[in-house]
């Protein structure tokens, strides 16, 4: 097993505890350890460059860790702290995402989702649900940075989409 599966597998398995903390009132505990999963995202994509093996499953086994790992503990947050507008966005986000999910795999014929560089949208989504995590009061700026830069790669997406089905993108 390579080392950045190793990394991707440690954030889906730290999940259920962070969901179990969240649920509990361990806020803190549960802020540091959602901070070391968005760690082991930066470092699975730095151990996965390095490595001299090349496999094919890497990209979408990361991004369904990305997605178990972000989307059940925000919904978490929402539940525990009511956290609404962080759910609009969330729900916004899955909205777009999964019928381009769809149209990309259906080109490719398998089950593709590209990463487009989205680094910067990990970097704005990861410090929101920290903010809200632990309640901070101004969680809702640090979600209205990440919801522009979820529109700015939602734009990257959808002329992705559109180059793959041949149609110009402007």
């Amino acid at each position: 097993m390579r080392m950045a599966d190793v990394m991707t597998s440690l954030r889906i398995a730290i999940t259920p505890v962070i969901i179990w903390l969240v649920l509990h009132d361990e806020k803190l505990i549960a802020y540091y350890l959602f901070a070391a999963g968005a760690v082991t995202d930066t470092l699975d994509g730095y151990f996965a460059r390095r490595s001299k093996k090349k496999v094919t499953y890497g990209a979408n086994f990361d991004a369904l860790a990305d997605f178990f790992f972000g989307f059940t503990t925000i919904f978490a947050v929402v539940y525990v702290s009511h956290a609404w507008m962080l759910l609009a966005v969330t729900l916004t986000g899955i909205g777009f995402w999964t019928p381009i999910i769809i149209l990309i795999s259906r080109k490719s014929g398998t089950l593709d989702i590209p990463h487009l560089e989205t680094n910067l949208l990990a970097a704005a989504i990861y410090p929101t649900v920290m903010a809200y995590i632990i309640g901070w009061r101004y969680a809702g700026f640090v979600l209205l940075f990440a919801f522009l830069v979820m529109l700015h790669y939602m734009w990257k997406y959808i002329v992705f989409v559109r180059g793959l089905y041949g149609k110009a993108a402007s």
